[in-house]
């Protein structure tokens, strides 16, 4: 099992727990709110004084998986950031779940820390693992190493587009937290509209509404195709598939490859692939998925 390695235990029901005696890794101890500060060294150590120091933190930045942190000590007066540095606050113990396995083992294991950048797990445990035992791949190896990465991008940035921060920017989120951007992004014309046909920024917003908007849809029916092809794909697949057809109308002649990206398991709870298409947006509809 991935888990042998992992101080917890399963009881008759299959529920893991940590063992007794370990101390709980997600535990926290609350600190107490710092005010103005001096560095004891480096830069800030020799700012003139008073301090006009502050520290300032983004503590979890959002829509990263891995809970991180950015924590930067502020110069008031200067207007400059004289420290800073980020950390990944959560554990998640691949590094144990590793120990004692083939070393070939990192590249597939690896690639489970992130369900959006797997691909870039594996392929740096993969040099890792070349660099341990000092060998290299055939140019033809590199190569195809290369393109794999190319189809992790060709997933990963519709996916976090789309999905995971596009929504934060729809019409529907920024209505409720700053109505004056929106009226504003109506009277702001949308750069490249030759290209992608949204007249206004206030389009693309719209555009960008969590299940209801035209791009997320126009995903949504082309998953659909490609299940009708016989190819079980996820929403992302098929936002790929929907610039390829608009590509392909655009051209006399020619050859179009895509990359399916993503599974349709992972969105079997949606609704996404029941019924009619008319069916699954409604079934789609008031989920939001971060």
């Amino acid at each position: 099992m991935c888990f042998k390695n992992l101080p917890i235990e399963f009881d008759a029901n299959g529920k893991a727990s940590l063992r007794e005696g370990v101390a709980d890794p997600y535990s926290i101890a609350a600190a107490k709110t710092k005010g103005y500060v001096r560095r004891q060294e480096g830069p800030g150590a020799q700012l003139a004084a008073p301090p006009k120091l502050r520290d300032w933190s983004i503590d979890p930045v959002t829509r990263v998986a891995g809970a991180l942190a950015v924590h930067t000590t502020l110069d008031l007066e200067n207007r400059k950031a004289v420290d800073a540095y980020s950390r990944a606050m959560l554990f998640r113990g691949y590094e144990i779940i590793l120990q004692g396995r083939d070393p070939r083992d990192a590249i597939d294991i690896s690639s489970r820390a992130c369900g959006v950048c797997g691909g870039v797990h594996a392929t740096v445990s993969a040099l890792g693992i070349e660099q341990a035992f000092g060998v290299k791949p055939p140019p033809l190896g590199v190569e195809c190493r290369n393109l794999g990465e190319v189809g992790e991008m060709f997933y990963d940035h519709p996916l976090h587009l789309g999905l995971l921060a596009g929504p934060d920017y729809s019409t529907s989120l920024v209505a409720v937290t700053n109505p004056e951007l929106v009226k504003k992004a109506e009277k702001t014309p949308a750069p490249g509209y030759e290209v992608h046909g949204f007249r206004t920024i206030k389009d693309i917003m719209d555009a960008m509404n969590p299940l209801t908007g035209k791009i997320y849809l126009e995903s949504l029916e082309y998953t659909r195709r490609l299940l009708d092809a016989g190819v079980f794909a996820g929403i992302s697949s098929g936002a790929i598939l929907a610039g390829a057809v608009k590509c392909a109308a655009e051209i006399e002649a020619g050859t179009i490859v895509i990359v399916v990206c993503d599974g349709g398991w992972k969105y079997l709870s949606t609704g996404a692939y029941a019924g009619t298409l008319e069916e699954a947006e409604s079934a789609l509809e008031g989920q939001l998925w971060a």
